[in-house]
């Protein structure tokens, strides 16, 4: 792996996405003319005037390099983690190495106190060619390495306690063994050729690693190869004037030393922006993101993501501020319930893309006429409702009605093909028709049935004669008490998918009610039903415990060990006891608790109570799986996600349906898989009808699927044919791959 293929500390680009800085060659430039004005400039007494650099100069310059090259130890060593590349602790721990060489360069400086032996010019060199040697080797070592994470912890610790052997051997070499050191200065004469040929030495070290820094920039090296190239040139620069001085205290011995501490404030520079810098601002674009996505989220959970509408939960919370609002002033609001007619057939026959394009059209057009205190929502489908506030009576809405049938009724041009619509309408008015949201929209529904049956086109206001469904509904509650002694109740399974084997993993039970009179009746018809009279708790407990029987059976009947799904009630929550249901369902059944999964809704999360809470937690520590049911239609917020520990989130089918149509559904089911998988959840995808969305959720990385392109909800005994089959099929996959 090369170089700038390696993920390291310091990024080619900074934290939002701006290309790296170029290499620093003013700088670099301005301070070789520096040196070389000084070299051919003919004042020779200026240059040697040893007033130039005294000892209290020289030892201020030296403190400070010292603490530069220590705050480059101590920001890259206190700051770095497994993930980031070693070469950051290599740099760390040699300039550590460094810093203590150069103090003691500078204790030996000549006029300073004895250091064990007296301070000279010949023992303040060998402290300071060790120091270079050490930051040329630092630095050429970076630039030849690869930038890669250390494999263990311990290696930082064994990196560091060598550095410091090796620069405690220098010290006891330096100050009881100092005759083993060739000469380097001659007082009158100046450096000998050791000296110079070793600093030639220490350029040529530092023009490898300016070379190699040079290539790796260009080659968009991920990292910050500008400063560190800039060290080495800068660092060139200052070993060429300690080649030049004829004595310490000369001109040349001054720049050279101010040109080492700018080539350590370029590595300085280099350690603080990947240490500090950009990891702050990667951390601070990460959440940024992560709040985009909330917001994201909870714009969904409050906007219809085809028209940008409000939705049924935002409509909710406006008609309760208008419901207090009208009380207050002695007024009326009207809910009014808006059918497309025909919508359908427009849908089938010229595509879900035009039919998105009219509801697009048609949303724009009705707020047009709005006021700013009405609220148009769209219900989901071709079912719009709006809210007006502030009205005297019935009659009041006459004017509004008429021009919301008009401006529906004008031709709309989509795709060069003209299409005329019309609507059926239903009003229910606060506080004539009801007291709260859902009867309110029970009743505008209700009535806006009744204009369909009156040949569509029109508007009609609820009345109580219009309340025979309320008959139907009292009948439908009597018959689920009879339903649960009578045994009447069924599960139906459908298969959940695996898209990366295309194995069944799971089933979700799906209640039916065998009605003696009615047949086979879906959930759709008797579920509301049994919320409003509460008997959701003993049908929930007989759904749980029939699951978990039924998987047991399938498990001992030696088919497919399958995960089973269950729907729990927010009123299950509030009003039965969820996590004994639940343990009694698993003991009884001897089901393992990693085979039931319990789909969460919207409205359990929203309760939010510690009861809620407590309930989830005990049962994960069971084993039990959790998965948010329909999620993208509410306000799933990241923290309930957080809060709830939840495995999987189940995409719901309004998103999947027109996938391959609506490039807004596939946004937002893409974003729902990749925060997914971020978050360390699985998705799984309900409502896949064609094998074209089956594919696009595949490239989008989600992990399941469950619809009627697989399989319609089935029995008992035929989910355990279809488990039997599929047993079969992958025992013969194996044969054959084997």
């Amino acid at each position: 792996m090369s170089h700038h293929d390696t993920p390291s500390l310091i990024p080619a680009v900074t934290a939002t996405g701006a290309p790296a800085p170029e290499l620093p060659w003013r700088p670099i430039t301005g301070m070789a003319l520096v040196v070389l004005v000084c070299w051919l400039m003919p004042l020779e007494a200026l240059k040697n005037d040893h007033s130039l650099y005294p000892l209290a100069l020289h030892t201020l310059s030296e403190i400070f390099a010292v603490v530069v090259a220590a705050l480059v130890f101590a920001v890259a060593w206190n700051t770095y983690a497994r993930e980031r590349p070693s070469n950051i602790l290599i740099l760390a721990c040699g300039f550590l190495g460094v810093g203590l060489l150069d103090f003691g360069h500078a204790l030996s400086y000549r006029g300073m106190p004895d250091l064990v032996t007296p301070a000279s010019a010949e023992k303040a060199i060998d402290f300071w060619l060790a120091a270079r040697y050490l930051s040329a080797a630092t630095l050429l070592t970076v630039a030849l390495r690869p930038w890669t994470p250390l494999q263990k912890s311990a290696t930082r610790y064994r990196l560091l306690a060598g550095v410091l052997a090796g620069t405690a051997l220098i010290f006891v070499l330096q100050l009881f063994f100092p005759s083993i050191w060739p000469r380097t200065f001659i007082e009158g004469q100046g450096l000998t050729a050791f000296k110079i040929g070793a600093e030639l030495g220490v350029i040529a070290m530092l023009a490898l690693a300016a070379i190699r820094f040079r290539q790796l920039h260009r080659q968009g090296a991920a990292f910050d190869a500008a400063n560190l190239f800039a060290a080495s040139m800068i660092g060139i620069l200052s070993e060429l004037c300690f080649t030049l001085y004829a004595s310490v205290y000369d001109l040349f011995n001054l720049v050279g030393h101010i040109y080492k501490i700018v080539a350590y404030l370029f590595i300085y520079r280099a350690i603080f922006v990947a240490s500090v810098r950009d990891p702050y601002q990667r951390l601070k674009v990460a959440v940024a993101k992560r709040k985009q996505a909330e917001h994201k989220i909870e714009h969904l959970a409050y906007h219809d993501p085809l028209t940008e509408l409000p939705n049924r939960l935002l409509l909710r919370d406006r008609l309760e501020q208008a419901m207090v609002w009208a009380d207050r002033s002695h007024t009326r609001v009207a809910l009014i319930f808006i059918d497309i007619d025909n919508f359908k057939t427009i849908n089938d026959s010229l595509g879900h893309t035009v039919g998105d394009a009219l509801l697009k059209k048609l949303a724009t057009c009705l707020q047009g006429s709005l006021r700013s205190t009405d609220t148009l929502s769209r219900q989901g489908g071709d079912e719009f409702v709006l809210l007006v506030p502030g009205l005297n009576s019935s009659e009041d809405c006459t004017p509004i009605l008429s021009k919301i049938m008009s401006d529906i009724q004008a031709p709309i041009v989509i795709d060069n093909t003209e299409i005329t619509t019309s609507a059926s309408i239903g009003i229910a008015l606060y506080p004539d028709d009801g007291a709260n949201f859902d009867t309110l929209l029970q009743k505008a529904d209700t009535a806006m049935y009744k204009a369909k049956e009156a040949g569509r086109n029109a508007y009609r206001f609820f009345d109580e004669t219009m309340n025979s469904e309320v008959v139907a509904n009292l009948s439908l509650r009597n018959g689920l008490r009879r339903a649960l002694d009578n045994d009447q109740f069924v599960l139906h399974y459908q298969p959940q998918i695996d898209l990366a084997s295309g194995t069944v993993i799971g089933v979700e039970a799906l209640i039916r009610w065998q009605h003696p009179e009615l047949g086979l009746m879906a959930p759709g018809r008797f579920i509301t039903v049994a919320e409003e009279s509460g008997l959701i708790v003993p049908i929930g407990e007989w759904v749980i415990q029939e699951a978990c029987r039924q998987a047991a059976c399938w498990q001992r009947a030696g088919l497919p060990k399958i995960v089973v799904a269950v729907n729990l009630s927010a009123i299950q929550f509030r009003r039965g006891d969820v996590e004994h249901t639940v343990v009694r369902a698993l003991d009884a059944s001897g089901l393992d608790p990693q085979f039931l999964e319990l789909e969460l809704t919207e409205s359990i999360l929203l309760q939010g109570t510690d009861s809620v809470f407590t309930t989830v937690r005990e049962l994960k520590k069971l084993g039990v799986k959790f998965s948010i049911d329909d999620f993208g239609t509410g306000y799933s917020s990241l923290s309930y996600l957080k809060r709830f520990a939840v495995d999987k989130l189940k995409i719901d089918q309004s998103f999947v349906r027109d996938l391959t149509h609506d490039s807004d559904d596939a946004a937002i089911i893409r974003a729902i898989v990749q925060m997914a998988h971020s978050l360390g959840l699985r998705t799984i995808a309900e409502g896949v009808e064609n094998e074209n969305v089956l594919e696009q959720l595949r490239g989008f990385g989600c992990n399941e699927a469950q619809g009627y392109h697989f399989e319609r909800p089935m029995s008992a005994e035929a989910m355990s044919d279809y488990l039997e089959k599929s047993r079969q099929s992958l025992a013969l996959a194996l044969a054959a791959n084997n």
